[in-house]
């Protein structure tokens, strides 16, 4: 197999190395924002579960108000029981009391299920307190990681980028100008093998005279997606 197919070959996974580090230095604040987002999310949902707490206590204050309330007012009934001065006034009082007492005993039964849905909110606080926590540690966690690798990435993009231009010197001053084209729009895909008869970038078959042009040596751009090609036999 001919050097150039073997030169084009190498310059192609330089490419395709230097994309997957530029992606990964692309997606480190992608994921750190992503963890940010999720983290603000389970942040909201606690305020959510807090804020029915606070309204739940805000009823059941409200309650015990009205239920001391009524107390107070059964009391002042039951005083006046003694100085009602007929059975008629007597049994308006009384019904008074019953119904206030009746209405106590709603509150009460009011007031502890209140009490129950308390319990059961708080519960549902801690729980999102500890998911909130967790999904904080979570983006730090991410973005500490980033940025440790941040610089290993850094150099490693130099490095790829110097042996790009090292590998390019196999491209001729005629068809740089094209190629350099194709790098700004296809990256990494710039290139592109031919397995069997077929350009792996487009998948149309590669005409028996190119193969051959291929196979001598010579530089050949596929007809239908314009990519310089190699042989994916070749050796690196």
């Amino acid at each position: 197999m001919s050097t150039t197919a073997a030169g084009l070959k190498a310059l192609h996974h330089l490419y395709l190395r230097l994309h997957e580090v530029n992606e990964k230095l692309e997606l480190g604040p992608k994921r750190i924002k992503f963890k940010e987002q999720f983290a603000l999310q389970q942040e909201d949902k606690l305020k959510t579960a807090q804020e029915q707490v606070t309204q739940l206590k805000k009823q059941v204050q409200q309650k015990n108000l009205d239920l001391h309330s009524n107390e107070a007012k059964i009391l002042n009934l039951k005083g006046k029981l003694n100085t009602a001065s007929s059975n008629k006034e007597f049994d308006i009082i009384k019904g008074q009391i019953e119904a206030d007492q009746m209405a106590n005993s709603v509150l009460e039964d009011e007031i502890l299920e209140l009490m129950e849905k308390i319990d059961a909110a708080e519960t549902e606080v801690q729980s999102w307190v500890t998911k909130k926590d967790t999904a904080r540690e979570d983006a730090k966690k991410i973005a500490q990681e980033f940025e440790a690798a941040r610089n290993s990435l850094d150099e490693e993009i130099q490095e790829c980028k110097a042996a790009i231009a090292d590998a390019e010197r196999i491209i001729p001053d005629n068809i740089k100008v094209q190629f350099a084209r194709l790098v700004r729009g296809h990256g990494s895909g710039a290139l592109a093998s031919v397995e069997g008869k077929f350009c792996s970038a487009c998948n149309v078959m590669i005409e028996p005279q190119l193969r051959v042009e291929l196979n001598s040596g010579r530089l050949v751009f596929c007809k239908s997606c314009g990519r310089l090609l190699y042989m994916e036999d070749a050796q690196d």
